[in-house]
């Protein structure tokens, strides 16, 4: 491959808002500036602090000329891309110089979860942009977008959304807006180009992506209605990369792809890009539901659910409710199963069906209402409940490892107070109950691990607030603190409604060698809890089974077990009987409820 110092000639550069490495090492800043670094050395490409959030990213190229490691550090949480993999985590140590031996260190000293697009995180977004991949921050007006080729990332892209008023450093430059280069001579400009192509091909004439990727990013800097975008590629012999089934390239096409979970994508000019799209794009859509890349009609748009596949038309039902598959989407009728939150140690499933994790071992307000207060306290040796406390028209029950108490009484038998509320415990069972007469119950299990099922009061949804949310119907306001405020991710949200000071003390990660072992026992197609998987789908309980298992500092099995049951009543309420899944999972000796 040669240069093209004609093609060179006829583009002047465009500056932009945007910080540029590609090739085998040229790199463009954000005032403009181009200079090429020849080194398979890591190099730091941005790092900043803005409104207390830090961000820095840092880059590696291998022999080949391609970046071969990428780390995305932002708010402590780090992203690395490496042989082809997106890995996501937290550091367990600090980088103090960046060598090839700390960054070895820094990988086997990170708790690292490969993860596919698209993710999402409390922090940031990663997903597909036509050809590309980019993880957009929710925390600073920044994102970064790579290209992966066979062997490493020939282009990355980092893009700020604002100007920032801080010092940065790195190879990108600060981001200062007075010092950007706008007008450059053109006969200055060219022989500048034509030297740093031929030091980005030296050496590497045989790796075709490093100078496919250099002119890509000159006709790019020429615009998409200059003669040089529409002949580019046949001159400097650069080949369109190739697109899976139907899926058709385009040097120009939407970055979001219409698709059977989205066909109605609006988009603007910024996210034109280079992309695989379907031909005949109005008529059809990119079926992302199964894994051959078609491209079909709307109305032939298959739908899913617990990972299964369904054809338009048909249906599914749960004695709650049944739907049937139309066009990709599922119309449910209405779900006649009252809505439930339930807290089962750490986890979290609101009355509206949102899901998360608590971040700390502390005391918070679970449910609340008129004239009444559910508050969960947490265990200071592990991530489980000690005590469920409910306060109703000025009287406390207390509920603990196999003891109830109205006031400072123990309760052994049905105690009724005054008219408007009764007490049902059923030690056969290790569940209690308390109904009202307003329309709430409350269902505890007591023994061998404490946990809380709420079941809210009807016509009572705008007074109802705390970890479990407001049971309107409407998960996107699940989340809203206790001064009024929705947040975006669950540790604020959480915190809010904590009673006193509230650390996250709760590891996200755990060592899980015995845990995925055994907990995969979920997720068996022909296992005892497989009747289910076509009603509940398994990740979310798998996950919580993974985390609760792996973390249990004694009693493995006992740990395993609650995990397993909390499926189980999961399956029980929508009406499906697994059979005995303590005696296929050798939890006969530890007492559930009956289910």
């Amino acid at each position: 491959m040669t240069s093209q110092p004609w093609m060179l000639a006829v583009c002047i550069l465009l500056t932009s808002d945007t910080c540029r490495t590609f090739g085998s090492g040229v790199v463009q800043t954000f005032n403009g500036l181009t200079f090429y670094v020849h080194s398979n050395c890591p190099f730091t490409l941005i790092q900043f602090t803005h409104n207390h959030v830090e961000c820095d990213i840092i880059i590696r190229r291998g022999d080949s000329g391609l970046i071969v490691q990428v780390e995305i550090t932002i708010n402590k949480v780090r992203t690395v891309l490496q042989n082809g993999h997106i890995l996501v985590g937290t550091n367990r140590c600090e980088i103090k110089n960046k060598t090839q031996t700390s960054l070895d260190a820094w990988v086997k000293n990170t708790l690292l979860n490969v993860v596919s697009v698209p993710y999402d995180h409390m922090y940031q977004h990663i997903f597909a942009y036509g050809i590309y991949n980019r993880l957009k921050s929710l925390l600073l007006p920044l994102s970064v977008t790579w290209h992966s080729v066979p062997g490493g990332i020939d282009t990355l892209w980092v893009e700020l959304e604002q100007e920032l008023s801080t010092d940065m450093i790195g190879l990108c430059g600060k981001h200062n807006v007075s010092g950007k280069t706008r007008s450059l001579n053109r006969s200055t400009l060219t022989p500048h180009y034509i030297h740093l192509c031929e030091s980005n091909i030296y050496g590497y004439e045989q790796v075709k992506s490093i100078g496919c990727a250099f002119f890509k990013e000159v006709a790019q800097y020429c615009g998409n209605t200059s003669y040089i975008w529409n002949v580019w590629r046949t001159v400097s012999n650069c080949e369109q990369p190739s697109c899976a089934g139907d899926l058709v390239y385009v040097e120009q096409g939407a970055a979001f792809v219409p698709s059977c979970s989205n066909p109605n994508i609006q988009f603007f000019n910024q996210d034109l890009t280079s992309s695989c799209v379907c031909p005949n794009g109005e008529q059809y859509v990119f079926n992302d539901h199964v894994e051959d890349s078609r491209c079909v009609t709307v109305s032939s748009c298959p739908c899913v659910f617990a990972g299964r596949t369904y054809e338009p038309g048909d249906i599914r039902s749960t004695k709650c409710q049944s739907c049937i598959c139309d066009s990709g989407k599922w119309q449910c009728s209405e779900n006649i199963c009252p809505s439930k939150c339930v807290i089962e140690g750490q986890f979290v499933s609101t009355f509206d069906g949102k899901r998360y994790v608590l971040p700390g071992k502390c005391t918070y307000v679970a449910s609340q209402g008129l004239n009444w207060t559910i508050r969960i306290e947490f265990s200071k040796k592990g991530a489980s409940l000690k005590t469920v406390v409910l306060e109703i028209f000025q009287e406390t029950y207390t509920f603990s490892h196999n003891l109830v108490k109205f006031r400072e009484e123990e309760v052994t038998e049905l105690h009724q107070n005054c008219p408007d509320k009764w007490l049902h415990p059923n030690r056969s069972s290790m569940n209690v109950q308390v109904h009202t007469s307003f329309g709430m119950t409350i269902q505890v299990q007591v023994s061998p691990e404490l946990q809380l099922s709420i079941t809210p009061p009807t016509n009572h949804s705008s007074m109802i607030s705390g970890l479990c949310g407001n049971s309107n119907g409407d998960t996107t306001d699940d989340f809203t603190t206790s001064s009024g405020i929705v947040e975006n991710s669950a540790q604020p949200f959480a915190q809010s409604w904590s009673v006193g000071v509230c650390t996250a003390d709760i590891p996200p990660h755990c060592i899980k060698i015995f845990a995925d072992e055994k907990c995969s026992v979920l997720n068996n197609q022909t296992g005892v809890f497989a009747e289910c998987h076509g009603h509940i789908p398994t990740d979310h309980y798998y996950t919580a089974c993974i985390q609760r298992t792996c973390k249990c500092s004694s009693h493995l099995q006992q740990c395993l077990c609650v995990a397993l049951a909390s499926y189980a009543k999961a399956c029980a309420g929508v009406g499906i009987d697994i059979g005995d899944w303590r005696k296929d999972t050798h939890c006969s000796e530890y007492s559930f409820n009956k289910i």
